[in-house]
């Protein structure tokens, strides 16, 4: 009973977090409506599984390098406050109100997950829960 309690505990702490995905799928859903929040989940789930298959054949190995993980680090500092910097520059933009057309396209929601999902952050992420899933 202790072990499942543990397991529940350790997939909730996992799950719960809000990450750069997330907060990008609320602010397009608010910005744009709900499929064009669904649409950057999408995006990062896209890449979610590439990253699963690719460390499932081997990619894990290459990314526990030191001379690799450093550049990732930096990089995804970079990117997430790149991030952070447009969400607060974009945050006087009205949002799109229930009877008006959205104006941006449903395809450029999915590339924006797609693209906030290849951060270091997300592939250190999976490496860490699904490296220990896999060992």
């Amino acid at each position: 009973m202790a072990l499942y309690l543990t397991y529940v505990i350790v997939g909730i702490s996992i799950a719960m977090p809000i990450g750069a995905i997330s907060v990008e799928m609320i602010k397009q859903g608010l910005k744009n409506g709900f499929l064009h929040g669904w649409a950057v989940g999408l995006g990062g789930m896209t890449i979610d599984v590439t990253l699963i298959a690719a460390f499932y054949f081997g990619l894990a190995s290459i990314l526990k390098q030191p001379f690799i993980q450093i550049p990732m680090w930096i990089i995804g500092a970079v990117f997430l406050l790149l991030i952070g910097f447009d969400s607060i520059k974009n945050a006087d933009h009205d949002i799109t109100l229930p009877d008006e057309k959205p104006t941006k396209s449903w395809f450029s929601s999915y590339r924006n997950g797609f693209l906030v999902a290849i951060s270091p952050g997300n592939i250190v992420f999976w490496l860490s829960v699904f490296g220990s899933v896999l060992t």
